[in-house]
């Protein structure tokens, strides 16, 4: 039971990073035309779009452009690290 409890901060930072990388995929994927509609393009969205979604609400696109992939990362850099000082 210890052993998770210690490997429990450094699987939750890899999952946190994991998801970052799947956010970098599918800000790549819109970048060519009809990349989403491939079946990688719609699982990615399907894991990305309710996360980046929430913050589109908050932070509007500007000139067409959705900044939430770049607002997302940064979160989710912050999360990690508030996680891994709490948990070590």
């Amino acid at each position: 039971m210890n052993n998770i409890i210690i490997g429990l901060p450094y699987i939750i930072s890899k999952l946190i990073e994991a998801y970052e990388l799947i956010i970098v995929v599918y800000a790549l994927l819109s970048w060519f035309p009809g990349a989403s509609q491939s079946a990688l393009g719609k699982l990615v969205t399907k894991i990305v779009a309710p996360f980046l979604n929430m913050i589109d609400r908050v932070v509007p696109a500007i000139a067409g452009m959705s900044f939430s992939p770049i607002i997302a990362i940064f979160l989710l850099e912050i999360l990690n690290r508030i996680l891994l000082s709490i948990l070590l």
